[in-house]
């Protein structure tokens, strides 16, 4: 019987893919059910990408048989997260402009709240973008790829034997 191994450059867009639909799929659902809006659901979303980066590496460890090198597997989760980062940018982008109207009115409708059309709302957009989705995200990623490499490797040799 032949026995598979995967690449790194194998793994990595399968995690990526995986992580981002699995995101999506739960932005998705939090927007249709109303919940959007809550503080929550964000945190939630970002959930997705700690544990996926994680099982990223570790399952990378184990498929080159423990032999992974520190660097090694910080790289793939590093390329994991990037992966996911990406597509969920590119989601959370094309979902804005279809979701949001783009009207004209500048002044919040009751004098407390924005109006769904206002021009201040779409440009918060731009700032959730970045800090939530580009900044957070890839903090999350680059913190479970470096926890995740620690961790599978901890009884890491440090004297070469001869």
């Amino acid at each position: 019987m032949q026995t598979v191994h995967h690449s790194q450059p194998r793994l990595t867009p399968i995690y990526g893919i995986t992580i981002a639909a699995v995101s999506i799929v739960f932005t998705v659902i939090f927007y249709l059910t109303n919940y959007a809006a809550n503080l929550w659901t964000g945190y939630f979303v970002h959930l997705v990408l700690f544990p996926g980066v994680l099982f990223s590496v570790i399952h990378y460890n184990r498929v080159k048989g423990g032999g992974a090198s520190i660097p090694s597997l910080v790289k793939m989760g590093l390329h994991t997260t990037l992966w996911a980062v990406i597509i969920v940018s590119v989601f959370t982008i094309v979902f804005h402009l279809i979701m949001e109207p783009n009207g004209t009115a500048g002044v919040p409708s009751d004098g407390n709240q924005l109006s769904d059309t206002s021009p201040y709302k779409r440009e918060g957009f731009w700032i959730f973008l970045f800090g939530n989705v580009l900044f957070i995200n890839g903090i999350l990623g680059t913190l479970a790829s470096i926890i995740g490499a620690i961790s599978v490797k901890r009884n890491q040799k440090t004297e070469k034997r001869t």
